[in-house]
């Protein structure tokens, strides 16, 4: 039987373990999200400098950015060349704001942040810029006690129009090795079963296809790919990757094309789909799932900003 002492030290122990870590839990939650806040606020502050250098030092050494159907760039001094180019081409009044729709932790030193950029402001007679909007993912690598973008993908806003486009030729230089994971998942979508699919993601994974509004959670994601193997499909696709980078041991990125014939009339050739995707994943205990799935414009598709 415990003596006064000991129940004292128990009941103690117990109120520690019940009531002050799930709310030093939270604090720390709360921590990483203001932390990440203040990030994204301190990089719009640097983007709106306009200078190339100073904003490329926000990026991982092998940073990759992918901004809708344009060439993506690897490497930061890719991206600070990059950098460079779209502030030439930009009016000197146009700035920039980046408000954060969602944040998560993928790990303990990977972050994912959702965010909507808008650029806007008045040309050299004062006159208002036509405001441009973009959705952002950014995946976000902690190294060495800080926060470093590792990885960028802006898609269009749904109020954009995309028209999609489809070639005829194909790309002999787009053959490489379909790893395991590409290969499973092909397969189970060439099978259109939504059930096989969505068993590929992550409980908290989403999605962004082109214009489409974000879908989130495994029920979604099902109920989203329920909605569009509804519809007769009558084309394999072909999921080739580009690029595989390797952010941490258990966090990936890949850049993909995703091919898939239109059908056509008889005696005509059939147009060639081909759209740039961009997938994260992680490996978790039994096996590689998708984090985050971002579904591009293709390099032949327009897009029309509103």
């Amino acid at each position: 039987m415990l003596n006064k002492t000991n129940s004292r030290i128990l009941f103690f122990t117990l109120f520690v373990l019940l009531i002050l870590f799930p709310t030093s839990i939270m604090a720390q939650t709360k921590t990483d999200s203001t932390e990440l806040n203040k990030y994204v606020q301190v990089y719009q502050q640097t983007f709106n400098t306009r200078d190339a250098a100073a904003l490329s030092r926000y990026f991982t050494e092998d940073a990759d950015v992918v901004v809708g159907n344009l060439l993506e760039a690897k490497g930061r001094q890719a991206v600070e060349k990059w950098w460079n180019s779209y502030f030439a081409k930009q009016e000197p009044g146009r700035r920039g704001t980046f408000t954060v729709n969602s944040l998560r932790k993928i790990t303990d030193d990977v972050a994912l942040i959702n965010l909507l950029s808008v650029t806007g402001g008045k040309d050299t007679l004062g006159a208002e810029l036509r405001t441009r909007k973009a959705r952002g993912t950014w995946i976000l690598h902690h190294l060495n006690d800080e926060w470093f973008i590792t990885s960028i993908c802006m898609m269009p806003v749904e109020s954009d129009s995309i028209v999609l486009e489809a070639s005829i030729e194909t790309a002999e230089s787009l053959q490489p090795h379909i790893r395991a994971f590409v290969d499973m998942f092909e397969d189970a979508f060439n099978s259109h079963n939504p059930s096989k699919v969505s068993a590929l993601f992550r409980n908290d994974a989403d999605i962004i296809v082109r214009n489409l509004p974000l879908i989130q959670g495994k029920q979604g994601i099902q109920n989203m790919w329920r909605a569009y193997f509804s519809k007769p499909r009558n084309y394999r696709a072909l999921f080739i990757i580009d690029e595989i980078r390797s952010i941490t041991n258990d966090v990936v990125q890949l850049n993909l094309t995703v091919t898939g014939a239109i059908p056509g009339t008889e005696n005509k050739l059939q147009p060639l789909r081909q759209t740039s995707a961009n997938w994260i994943l992680v490996h978790e205990a039994d096996g590689w799932r998708i984090a985050a799935l971002r579904v591009l414009p293709g390099k032949e598709d327009r897009i029309i900003r509103r």
